[in-house]
This record gives C-alpha cells, sequence and structure tokens, in this order.
C-alpha cells in the first residue's frame, strides 16, 4: 500500500508522494503532498510521516503512523506543513468469508494554516469516503496484480 509506485497510482488525494527513508523491511519515513480542495479554499498540504506495517497471525495488517520533523524535507514555503497524530489503518480478512476484508481507518489530522473549523469540518468527510474508495480499489489492483 505504501510503496511508492503502487500509491501514487491509488491514491488520488495526493499530487505527490515518495519513501524518503527506508528504516527496516517495516518502517519508512514518507513524504506526501495533497491537491488542493474546497475549489482552492484549501491549499495543498504536505505531510511527512513515519510509518509502520506490522503484520500479525491470521492476515492482520495493520499500518501505525506518525508525523516528524525530518532534517531531509525541512518545511519551505510551497506548502503548508500539516501533522498526523497518531493514525493508520487495520485490516483483517473477514472470518465467514476470508476473500474479503473488513478495513478500519483512524486519522488525526491537524491541517495547520489558518483554516476556519468549519471549512475543514465540511470537506474531511467527503475526503474520508474517498480515501476508502481509493484504497478498496488499490488493493484489489494489486492482489490482481500478484503484488
Amino acid at each position: 500500500m505504501y510503496i511508492d509506485e503502487h500509491r501514487r497510482k491509488w491514491d488520488k488525494a495526493l499530487k505527490h508522494y515518495s519513501i524518503i527513508d527506508r528504516i527496516d523491511q517495516d518502517t519508512v519515513i514518507s513524504r506526501s503532498i495533497t491537491h488542493t480542495y474546497g475549489m482552492g479554499l484549501i491549499s495543498s498540504r504536505e505531510f511527512v510521516d513515519l510509518i509502520h506495517i506490522r503484520r500479525y497471525d491470521g492476515g492482520v495488517v495493520t499500518t501505525n503512523t506518525i508525523s516528524i520533523d525530518y532534517e531531509k524535507c525541512p518545511v519551505n514555503s510551497s506548502n503548508v506543513r500539516g501533522f498526523n497524530n497518531p493514525c493508520g489503518y487495520i485490516c483483517s480478512p473477514l472470518p465467514e468469508n476470508p476473500a474479503h476484508s473488513k478495513l478500519v481507518a483512524y486519522i488525526q489530522p491537524e491541517l495547520g494554516g489558518l483554516l476556519p473549523q468549519s471549512v475543514v469540518e465540511s470537506v474531511l468527510p467527503s475526503n474520508v469516503v474517498s480515501l476508502i474508495i481509493n484504497v478498496r480499489e488499490g488493493l484489489k489492483k494489486c492482489y490482481q496484480n500478484g503484488n
């Protein structure tokens, strides 16, 4: 899900995504930049995240993410720096049909900038729904291609 070439294909919310550093097989530091939203009312946001992927017995996979300050990716004036509080996904096979999975997403972004809370609250729900749809389609393509 978080491999550069896969993420750029399925995550339509991002105009840029790259892995800046690989700490180990399951832990990376990534940089992502969102598109603008709300007809340009919400400018692009940049996030630098520490991501750890963990696999459990029974096919459960979690992604665990938090934004960090990282010297290889200093704040610049091109984008507003957002911050992800602890967040992630839990993907687990359904016991009654292991060919299907349950995906739970928990997100806690701080978008930064001078956005009125009402604007954030009006845009965020549709973005979360789009994210879930994009994840679902992206995972289908990964499995169909044998990745």
